[in-house]
């Protein structure tokens, strides 16, 4: 049966889920995160069984794309500093493939050039001509 209008809402409990999951915590890292729970705990299972069906929610990859792209911008800006120290590197190969990484990307990040076209060249097809030719 097809559900129709909007999502129902995600708990705090399973957007913290979700978001642990995203930056790589393993299920009894999570489940003791949330629930203070340890694999030899009885209930254990039933809590894994929940965690399962919470990855089925329908806000579940756009939350968790959310965390990632977050993680992202943070990742992007320690990597820019570390591009940027390494370009003043006393280790002159370093240096140069700092330099070469910016230069190579600056046309896409300032310009906005983007190269996206596939060429195709067809070579060596037989002239066959057409049927009229005869």
């Amino acid at each position: 049966m097809a559900r129709y209008g909007p999502k129902p809402a995600v708990t705090v409990e399973q957007n913290r889920f979700i978001r642990m999951e995203a930056n790589a915590l393993s299920t009894p890292e999570i489940i003791k995160e949330l629930w203070g729970i340890t694999p030899d705990d009885p209930h254990y299972h039933s809590y894994e069984c929940k965690l399962s069906r919470w990855r089925k929610l329908p806000q579940y990859v756009e939350i968790w794309m959310d965390e990632v792209r977050q993680n992202d911008f943070h990742d992007y800006v320690k990597s820019r500093k570390t591009l940027r120290k390494s370009m003043d590197d006393s280790d002159k190969w370093l240096a140069m493939q700092s330099a070469v990484n910016v230069m190579s990307a600056a046309g896409k990040r300032i310009y906005g050039q983007e190269d996206n076209t596939v060429h195709v060249e067809i070579s060596g097809m037989p002239d066959i001509g057409s049927p009229d030719e005869d």
